[in-house]
Formats: C-alpha cells, structure tokens, sequence
C-alpha cells in the first residue's frame, strides 16, 4: 500500500537539498479523512493559502492535491493525512532560487487507537517550561519551523502527560502542543488571546457553530487557578476533555460533551 506521496509521485524520499529539510522552509496541514472525505478541507486549504502567501512559496494546484490525498485515503475507514509543502530545491543559503516549484509531499497514518478513549475519559495535561515568542511575523500559521513543540512534546512524555500548556513570553496562556484551548470558567467558555501560537482549523469550525459561544481574552497562569474545566482541540483529534492539570482534577462539563456531540453529528 502506498503511503505517501511526493509531487503525486509514490516515493518515501526527498532531495537532500529540500528547503524544508534544510531550512525549515515550508508548510504543513495535518487533516481528517472519513470515508474518502475531509470535512474541514476548506478551513484547511484557506490556511495554506495564508501560509503559502506570507511565505512566498508557490501553491500547487487544490484539484492535484486533493486528488493526492484521495489516493492514500482508504475508503471507508478514518485516516490521516499530512500535507508539507516546501520550497522545493536549489537557491544559496538562506537566499531561494525563485524560479524553482515547490514541493508538496502528501503521507498517509493511522488513525490514532486511543482517541475515542480520551474523547470520554479526558486526558492529563502539564503546563510545559517552554515559551513561545510573541510577535513574530510567522504567528499564526503552520509553519514547518516546530523545534518549540518537539521539545515540549518530549518533557510532556516523561512527564506522562498527554499534553502541555504553552505560555507566551508575556506570560500569556497560548495553546497546547497540538491543540487550540478553551477553559472553562463556569457556563463561560473562554480561548486565550496571545500574540503567538497557531490559527487552529478545529477551533475556527467550531466557533462558526451558532450554539457555540466562545470568548476570548488575555490569560495569566493565576487565572487557571480559578478554571472549572478545560477543552483541548484540534482538526484531527476533535474536543477532549482536560481530566487534571498539573495534577488537580477537572470536571468534565455538559457543555463539553455537547459541543463533543455537536462535533460528532456534523464532521462524523
């Protein structure tokens, strides 16, 4: 079976001179495929297109790169897929070679065994010691640049933990590793504001929906102190519930597992 594409060719090999090997240089889409189908396809393909048109990096065409994913999406069972797109190759250095194309490599995973347990019984989550920097002009998008994140990622896995508060250098609540947040302060539901992080597509789905109410504004790590619950999500994984942060257990609330059943009948 293949499982994974570059530029509509099966291959599990890139040039060594890819600028996003080198560099860094490119863009990624993590996406949901049901069936054949992505749901959030448009709140994906639009992010790409803000992140391909800040970075200057050429777009495939939508047609050839759908068509890619289809192709490893397996019929009738749920699958993910990873969009990278990249600079392609050649330039000097830092400096690009603007008459190269870009590359688009498309990879096929399973989809992930213990979901729907933390879909029900929450998962555990530790605030991580890395900040990210705010300002920057990248904020926002799905870069390809994630070396934060992984070294989050590998002190929330010795930590035990399924996932990590991140804060901004202001000392601003941000988002998780992999997730957009809501906390909960009561029946209010709140997305913290912050100069950092990613415009996450599972987030911007939901708070589209007209039964769903969302805030949002500044949040200091004493402002969870007084938080009844937390929710994270993403694109792929849906709404989880926050079991316990840093050690202190959260309810689960109604309204997160009618937001989760929102989620369900909409998106499957």
């Amino acid at each position: 079976m293949t499982d994974s594409l570059v530029d509509g060719r099966p291959t599990r090999s890139v040039p060594v001179d890819d600028r996003g090997l080198l560099y860094g240089d490119g863009l990624f889409e993590t996406i949901a495929f049901h069936d054949g189908a992505a749901p959030l396809w448009t709140l994906h393909w639009q992010r790409l297109q803000r992140g391909a048109d800040l970075l200057g990096i050429d777009l495939p065409d939508q047609a050839d790169l759908i068509g890619d994913c289809r192709r490893l999406a397996v019929s009738g069972q749920s699958v993910i897929i990873r969009i990278s797109l990249t600079r392609g190759s050649g330039g000097r250095a830092y400096w690009p070679d603007p008459s190269r194309p870009s590359r688009r490599i498309v990879q096929a995973r399973e989809w992930p065994a213990d979901l729907e347990r933390q879909r029900q019984t929450g998962v555990v989550v530790v605030t991580s010691s890395i900040t990210l920097a705010t300002g920057s002009v990248l904020n926002g998008i799905k870069h390809a640049n994630r070396l934060e994140q992984v070294m989050a990622a590998r002190a929330c896995a010795n930590a035990g933990a399924d996932e990590a508060l991140l804060y901004d250098s202001s000392g601003c609540l941000s988002e998780a590793i992999a997730s957009n947040l809501i906390v909960e302060f009561g029946d209010r539901a709140v997305v913290p504001a912050s100069d950092s992080g990613v415009d996450g597509v599972g987030l911007a789905w939901l708070q589209d929906q007209p039964e769903v109410a969302l805030e949002r504004f500044r949040l200091s790590s004493r402002d969870l102190e007084s938080a009844t619950g937390m929710m994270v999500i993403n694109s792929v994984s849906g709404i989880r519930p926050v079991r316990a942060l840093d050690g202190r257990q959260l309810d689960v609330s109604h309204q997160c597992r009618a937001w989760q059943s929102l989620w369900n009948r909409r998106l499957g």
